[in-house]
Parts: structure tokens; sequence; C-alpha cells
């Protein structure tokens, strides 16, 4: 009797659930959220229907004027595609009007997109700056082809460190494929964007336009990605944080491009620093046309190699630093006793607003372990293989 009453209500259920399913239709076009004349009161029902029914077509929700205090979940969207996206933006294109703020001091993200793919944010703001820790962004899983473009992200304020209170973090669980900021503006918070990458390497991460402002720890730090492009962003930082690195590269491959990035940091510690970041034999990393700035009082590097750092050409950079007072480390390039083979630096300007500046030119300049050559350490070894070195006196 029992079996049979399972298997009578298991038939009376059957066509309550497909009829529940057919009310999901996949969604396509324009889509408005907000209080007034709106198609959903809320972001947070409006993923709801994208995690229903899908998308046959390309989505785009207009958000209305206003702060939304919700916790957003995206996960995998069934039927998206390169065609098939999905972008929640201002209605009227500008990132002030449309915040999405998490007001709960135990939130631990804002926006969370775990697995999800083919999804952009643009001309919005996400924060969450009320908590202890908390991320504005998390992206989880084997999440691919993310976007943000025009997007303010505003994080804590307190001096922390660690992922947990990075303003975007990106965790290490899954490999993570094409994800993107342009144009975008990040505040405060221990790091700017912090991506642990998995054990297969991200690939494709791509930083351009955006602008850094008053993290703690790092501006921005990649861990274990393939070809990353960090390019045109401007990074201003006081922090007082002693370990202090403005970009932060740990075991980065492939060509990883570095390129006319603008790096104020005026109270020390490292501008660039690049740890097991190494290219091929004939695909060479390249960190070029950099403006980076390092000042204060404390130990001091503008560009620091370290561990098996090869393959790499600087190109063009101007390095100054700016210290209040002498210190015994203070180095416009370092490269400690890793292998740093073909290490190539081509047309670069370090500057010590102390000593003067040097301008290296020529085609290589390997084992260049010293600082600027008139602070050198006589134990180390300084190779010039047709390079002339030429001082240049700072101006009074």
């Amino acid at each position: 009797m029992t079996t049979f009453k399972t298997i009578l209500a298991a038939l009376l259920i059957a066509p309550a659930v497909t009829a529940f399913a057919s009310e999901c239709t996949p969604l396509s076009g324009e889509f408005k959220i907000g209080k007034t004349d709106a198609d959903y009161a809320s972001i947070s029902s409006a993923v709801s229907a994208l995690k229903c029914g899908g998308v046959n077509g390309a989505v785009t929700f207009l958000v209305e004027d206003g702060i939304y205090s919700e916790k957003i979940d995206l996960t995998a969207i069934q039927g998206v595609s390169a065609q098939n996206t999905v972008t929640f933006e201002s209605a009227k294109g500008n990132n002030m009007d449309v915040v999405i703020a998490s007001t709960s001091p135990d939130a631990t993200y804002t926006v969370d997109l775990n697995g999800a793919s083919f999804i952009a944010f643009e001309n919005i703001t996400i924060e969450n700056k009320t908590g202890n820790v908390g991320n504005a962004v998390r992206i989880d899983g084997a999440s691919k082809n993310i976007k943000f473009k025009n997007v303010s992200f505003n994080g804590n304020e307190r001096h922390v460190t660690g992922a947990n209170s990075a303003v975007i973090y990106s965790t290490s669980g899954d490999a993570k494929t094409n994800i993107a900021f342009e144009d975008c503006e990040i505040n405060n918070g221990s790091v700017g964007i912090y991506k642990g990458g998995s054990a297969s390497a991200d690939t494709r991460t791509t930083i351009t336009g955006t602008l850094f402002f008053n993290q703690y720890e790092s501006a921005l730090a990649l861990s274990n990605e393939t070809s990353p492009v960090v390019s045109n962003n401007v990074i201003s930082s006081v922090s007082t944080n002693k370990n202090y690195k403005a970009i932060s590269m740990d075991n980065v491959g492939g060509n990883m491009v570095l390129s006319n990035n603008v790096v104020n940091a005026v109270n020390g510690a490292y501008g660039l620093a690049l740890n097991n970041c190494a290219g091929s034999a004939d695909n060479y990393g390249s960190v070029s046309n950099n403006s980076v700035n390092v000042g204060g009082e404390g130990s001091m590097y503008g560009l620091y190699l370290s561990g098996t750092t090869d393959n790499v050409v600087f190109n063009f950079n101007r390095v100054k630093l700016t210290p209040t007072k002498e210190n015994a480390a203070k180095q416009a390039y370092y490269k400690n006793a890793g292998t740093g083979a073909n290490i190539n630096l081509l047309n670069n300007i370090f500057f010590d607003l102390n000593t003067g500046g040097y301008t290296v030119l020529g085609n290589t300049y390997k084992d260049f372990f010293n600082q600027l050559p008139s602070q050198s350490n006589a134990s180390l070894s300084v190779s010039a293989n047709g390079i002339m070195i030429e001082k240049v006196t700072p101006a009074n």
C-alpha cells in the first residue's frame, strides 16, 4: 500500500512539475529592472528568471537608478554563448546611478559568479564596504568570458590584508578564461584585483584603462596565469604597508604584457614585482612603457625580479625613486639570486632623486644584479655587453 501511494503521489506531482517548467520561458532581448514600469523589481528576480529559463538570444537588463541592496549569485545559464550574452547595465549609462551594495557586515561578497560565462556588467557600481572582510565581486568555479566595463568597485577602507578583503577576488578552485576589466575604477580593499589562478593556470586575463586607488596590500595581484595583458592602468597608493606591491605577478608564463601603466606608490615598497614569471625562448614576456614612482622612508624597489623570471624584455620604462631619507635597500632595478636568464633591458631610465639617474641603452643587459651603478654592491657582478650607461644629473 505504501508503494502504491508513493507511485500515485509521483504521478500527481509530475504534471505540476511539467507545468512549472513550461512557465520558465527562455529570455531574449531587453528587459527593465526597477521600481516603476519594469519587468523585474530587483536584480535578484531577473537572475532567478535567467536560472529558470535560460536564454535563446542576447539579453540586456537595463537597470533604473537606485541602490539595490542585494546579494547576487550567478551560475551557469542555459543557452549562453558568444552571441547569446547576458548584460547588466545602467539604463542611463552612468555608473554612479546604479549601485549594487551589500549592507550586511557579514556578507562575504555582493556579486558571486560561480561557473558563469558570457556575462557582462557595464556602467554600474558594485560595492561591499560595510563589513570587516568581504569582496564586492567573487569569481569562482570555471568561469569564463566575464567582462566588466566602466564599473566602479568599492571595498572597505580598513588596513587589512588577504584575499577575503580584496575588492575583486578570483579564487583558485578552477581555471578561469577570458576575464576582462575595461575602464573600471577600483577603490580601497586589501587588494584591488586578486586572482589566485588554478593549478592549470588562468588564461587571457585582461585589465586595461582601470584606476586603482588606495589598496593597502597590492593594487593588482595575479598568480598562476598564462599570457595576461595589463595595460594603460593607473595605480595610486598612500599605503604604509611595508610589503606593498603595486603590481605583483607570481608564476606567470606565456606572452605576459605589462605596458603603459602608471604607478605612484608614495610610501615605498615595490612598484612592479615579478616572481617566477617566465616567457618562452621564442615568445618573450614584455614589460614596456611603464612609469613607476616609488617613495617614502622604507625599502623601495622600482622593478623587482625574483625566482625563475626568464625571457622578459624591459623596454622604455621610467623608474623614479623619491626617498625621503637614505636607505640601504633602494634600487630602481633589482634581480635576486634567481635564474634571471635572458633578461633584456632596452632604453629604460632609472632615476634616483638623491644620486641622479642612468639611462640604459642597447640591446641586452644580462646579469644586472645591482641597483644604480653608483650604489652597487661590490660583491655582485655587473656586466654590460655592448651597453652605454650615461649619468643623468638631477635637476636643482
